[in-house]
């Protein structure tokens, strides 16, 4: 059976695994604190109530936002709620997802939000009062498109994920990050978030890269009628060579449609063995976690063999406490493959 970052990952993890991967997220947020606390705040730490305020413009979207503020709701458990906690906001409520790595970071005192991101409630939000809600930028397009009027509540700070922002890349791919941290004057908190990564980078490494050094890996999303190759540049275009793989890819993948979404290239699975035959492993994301796999995706050697990680859909994208707990969680599935050494 693969070992699932799913079922892995933070909230999940056998006992010595989820204690260890929580201590290194929560001190990547907690350096990130201390350092912003010692000067990084170049905005100013006085209330909210002093009325000083930062003028927020990034990649189009433009909000004049509290500089210190004092009561933060996140509508969002991925992009939204990473900010949040790298800036050091204090959150009184939160939307909630158990398959977020970042969920076990949020103080036990932090409300829940008890609707879904899809069907919000003005009332529960403004019931919070706050000074600044907080939330991933498609969540924002989606409820200024269902005219929700989230500013006439609080100012808001959508935050973009930083996929496919000017200058991102796998060789740089905190770009985002650092730019909006940056415009929030928490600079030490991004620089801390990325040293925290960068080792644990490192130490995962040293657990499996003489397993990984010259295998190759595909990533893939298998919903029902067909799966996809993720080509494009992504988490694991930067996570995966950092770890010691090779991304895999044929020219029977080059050739196949490209995703409508752009994620990468759709394939039937009548030609799984011959597209990922050669692969040393997959990380597969099903649309279902409780889904089976496609009969014909067993027959395809990494399948059959074991050497497959069950994606979390939740890690898609996100920034550097996203990326480390992909990093550990790998790490640990790894050391789960049946040929591991």
């Amino acid at each position: 059976m693969p070992l699932s970052i799913a079922e892995s990952g933070i909230s999940r993890l056998r006992p010595a695994r989820r204690t260890r991967a929580l201590m290194f997220l929560s001190a990547a947020v907690s350096v990130g604190l201390l350092t912003g606390c010692a000067g990084g705040n170049t905005a100013g730490t006085e209330s909210s109530a002093s009325g000083e305020t930062i003028d927020f413009n990034y990649e189009g979207y433009t909000a004049e936002i509290p500089a210190d503020p004092q009561r933060v709701v996140v509508l969002d458990s991925r992009s939204g709620l990473e900010m949040a906690l790298l800036a050091d906001y204090p959150l009184v409520a939160t939307a909630y997802g158990e398959d977020s790595p970042l969920s076990p970071l949020v103080d036990e005192d932090v409300a829940h939000l008890k609707n879904t991101a899809f069907d919000l409630n003005r009332e529960e939000i403004a019931s919070y009062n706050p000074d600044l809600i907080v939330v991933g930028k498609g969540w924002w397009d989606f409820y200024e498109g269902e005219d929700f009027k989230l500013d006439d509540i609080a100012p808001v700070l959508a935050v973009n994920d930083g996929i496919d922002v000017e200058g991102a890349s796998a060789e740089d791919p905190f770009v985002a990050m650092t730019a909006q941290l940056n415009m929030l004057g928490r600079e030490n908190q991004a620089e801390a978030a990325i040293e925290g990564y960068e080792q644990a980078v490192e130490d995962a490494r040293k657990r499996i890269e003489s397993y990984t050094k010259g295998k190759s890996i595909a990533v893939i999303h298998a919903p029902v009628d067909n799966f996809t190759v993720i080509s494009d540049e992504s988490l694991y275009q930067v996570v995966f060579p950092a770890l010691g793989f090779n991304i895999y890819d044929n020219a029977e993948i080059t050739a196949a449609p490209p995703n409508p979404n752009g994620m990468g290239h759709m394939l039937s699975y009548e030609s799984a063995v011959s597209s990922l035959g050669d692969a040393d492993a997959l990380l597969v994301y099903k649309a279902d976690v409780d889904a089976d796999l496609d009969p014909l995706l067993n027959r395809v050697p990494a399948v059959a063999n074991g050497t497959w990680i069950e994606g979390n859909l939740a890690e898609r994208f996100g920034f550097a406490l996203t990326y480390t707990s992909v990093v550990d969680g790998i790490a640990d599935a790894v050391e789960e493959f049946p040929d591991f050494k």
